[in-house]
């Protein structure tokens, strides 16, 4: 059975039991992504965020990066064509955002994430976060991932480099590190999160030194799963 139908079995099941990571009030209902564009004189950022939650949640999320284009996505000559464009698109993407069940278990699916929250191991929680962390940029870098890899090794026992790379490969707009860790801050226990801290942390440092970025998004990941980062 393939990796992908392995856990799609396991997502048969209800998928809304992991809280919105963003009210921490409502459960998984939506998923839904907004394009952006950022102009910086001659060179144009092109992009899009990936946003799982609740569905007020979701739409608030599309509705702010509209606002954000509307401030920063001007400063070029492209993206003074194309921001108008974006911006319209996702205040109407924003408007018709509703509960989708489907589109929740195949995001879970794309993580390799089972359905239910209690099925759930905290290897697949690392490789899930290691992958959303790996994609940020819209990138796969080798270099990433062997880090990864070599991490996983060290944290975990028999860790499971195909399935990172499967998700990798098959993962498109991922949620961010620190939305998918607001969605586990409740499934996961303390030693489970310091776990998965340890593993990101030596993700980070396995070229020998953390650059801010890297210690930015490892505190927003510690804080959303309610822990400290073990590198400030």
């Amino acid at each position: 059975m393939s990796f992908d139908a392995t856990i799609a079995n396991e997502n048969s099941t209800a998928v809304s039991q992991y809280p919105c990571p963003y009210c921490q009030e409502r459960t998984l209902e939506a998923v839904a992504s907004a394009p952006y564009v950022r102009g910086f004189l001659i060179v144009m950022m092109f992009g899009s965020k990936s946003f799982i939650g609740c569905v007020p949640c979701v739409r608030q999320k599309i509705f702010g990066e509209a606002g954000m284009s509307m401030l920063l996505g001007w400063f070029s000559p492209k993206s003074l064509i194309i921001n108008p464009f974006l911006i319209l698109y996702n205040l109407i993407r924003a408007v018709f955002v509703g509960a989708n069940p489907k589109a929740v278990e195949k995001k879970l699916t794309q993580l390799g994430l089972p359905g239910t929250p209690n099925l759930i191991d905290i290897q697949a929680v690392g490789v899930a976060l290691a992958a959303s962390m790996i994609l940020a940029d819209g990138e796969v870098d080798e270099a990433e991932v062997l880090a990864a890899e070599k991490s996983g090794d060290e944290v975990f026992e028999g860790f499971d480099e195909a399935r990172l790379r499967m998700i990798l490969q098959h993962g498109k707009d991922l949620p961010s590190a620190d939305d998918l860790a607001g969605m586990l801050r409740d499934v996961l226990d303390q030693e489970s999160k310091a776990k998965v801290m340890e593993f990101l942390s030596e993700i980070a440092m396995a070229d020998g030194r953390v650059a801010k970025e890297e210690r930015e998004m490892l505190q927003r990941v510690a804080g959303a799963l309610g822990v400290i980062s073990p590198i400030n």
